[in-house]
């Protein structure tokens, strides 16, 4: 019998591991994590995070990279210009939040009752005060449609709802209800002459991303039908347009954001009422709605009409 050799084999480390195996392999591996797996696969491995001699983009990034490039119809990609400073990682994450359902992620303002559907609020108070919900998702491109379905609480008042398009802005993170927003939150209305600490705090909150324009919010009011929009500074619109009609009860509001136009369109019941806004929209926004009357309002996105 052969003696034992004293000498056992080292164990392979796992980066030598990763060197053996070949790049294509390691992309397609890791092309089975979501945009979050892959930034933490990213962020727990130089070998997948950072990039190798000659490669534009990291192991990590090459995954996003192919998913989005092989996932994306066209419609996603009119949707999703890449920022310039934007990795392929968070731009395929932002293809992964464009194909969830909405949900109002902020809710700022003492009107509405306890939320137990994350795309439906409901108000409970009626008159001056006004409550809004704000969706997460960030719109920077291409057209999108939204339905707001409008369930009014009061046989002897119409519902009073500003529906429409906000900047991704906190309404909430260091402005108070009571001292700023002085117990109403009404993002669409105001200048800063009028709440000038509430105009001040979400004008800071500006970035590259809103691109030129100086619409921060653009909304269709319920009550009357016209077209409400502010540049939280000095210059706010109140205005009619062609196709102008309020919302006597209860109903649906379909909204047709453009951002390669800079349009907004306004559809009431299924029926096109016309463009209430004809250009000007440009840079990133979010739906919103604001509420000062006894209602309940859902969300749904849609596929845009033609």
């Amino acid at each position: 019998m052969r003696p034992l050799d004293s000498k056992r084999a080292e164990p392979l480390s796992n980066s030598t591991l990763l060197e053996a195996l070949d790049n294509d392999l390691l992309v397609r591996c890791a092309s089975y994590l979501d945009a979050d797996g892959l930034a933490w696969l990213g962020r727990s491995s130089a070998a997948f995070g950072t990039p190798q001699a000659g490669q534009q983009r990291s192991l990590a990034n090459e995954a996003a990279h192919q998913q989005f490039r092989q996932s994306a119809t066209d419609e996603e990609r009119r949707c999703l210009p890449k920022h310039g400073d934007e990795s392929d990682i968070g731009l395929y994450r932002a293809l992964e939040q464009l194909r969830e359902p909405l949900s109002f992620d902020e809710l700022a303002g003492d009107g509405f009752s306890l939320q137990e559907n994350p795309a439906r609020v409901t108000h409970t108070r009626l008159g001056v005060v006004w409550s809004t919900a704000v969706s997460g998702h960030v719109m920077r491109g291409g057209r999108h449609f939204v339905e707001f379905t409008i369930t009014n609480n009061s046989d002897l008042y119409p519902p009073c709802v500003d529906l429409g398009v906000i900047r991704p802005v906190s309404l909430t993170n260091d402005i108070d209800l009571v001292a700023d927003w002085r117990g109403s939150v009404d993002p669409v209305f105001f200048s800063s002459r009028y709440k000038p600490a509430v105009s001040g705090k979400l004008r800071s909150q500006r970035t590259a991303k809103w691109g030129d324009s100086n619409i921060h919010c653009c909304s269709y009011y319920s009550y009357n039908g016209r077209c409400r929009g502010t540049d939280w500074d000095t210059k706010v619109t109140y205005s009619e347009w062609h196709g102008c009609e309020s919302l006597d009860g209860s109903g649906t509001i379909g909204l047709l954001l453009d951002l390669d136009e800079g349009t907004l369109s306004v559809f009431k019941n299924n029926r096109r009422l016309g463009m209430m806004k004809e250009g000007g929209l440009s840079g990133e926004y979010c739906w919103f709605v604001s509420v000062n009357s006894s209602c309940a309002v859902s969300m749904s996105k849609s596929r845009a009409p033609n």
